[in-house]
């Protein structure tokens, strides 16, 4: 069984704000309420939480960060999934949890979700 991370994020292509905030409804069963134009909150099942949306993370890419994961995705991978599946955008994320390294983060790589496929990638 995979480890919950405690947090998610995920890189979204040319994500609308409207068009995840339309999904993040859909697949927690709540309202997202959105505190200012980057921040949300939204709930799944009883618990609270803060999302950060960036439309601009990275070129072409959003950013979605959700601080707390009280969401029904136990890693950046399977929310990933689920978002591809539903926005039907390119998505990228960390293919396992952030480890310290001597003072630094790293990861072990990234997967690349797009046309259906996960593929193994470089992200720098």
């Amino acid at each position: 069984m995979t480890e919950r991370f405690p947090d998610l994020e995920i890189y979204l292509m040319k994500a609308s704000a409207a068009e995840v905030q339309q999904w993040l409804q859909q697949a927690l069963g709540e309202p997202v309420l959105e505190v200012s134009a980057q921040h949300w909150r939204c709930g799944h099942n009883g618990e609270t939480m803060d999302v950060f949306f960036n439309p601009q993370a990275e070129k072409n890419f959003a950013s979605l960060w959700f601080k707390q994961n009280h969401t029904p995705w136990a890693t950046d991978l399977d929310c990933g999934r689920a978002a591809h599946a539903a926005l039907g955008v390119e998505v990228r994320c960390s293919d396992s949890g952030w480890q310290e390294t001597e003072g630094e983060e790293s990861s072990s790589g990234w997967i690349k979700l797009i046309r259906g496929e996960e593929k193994p990638f470089e992200w720098r």
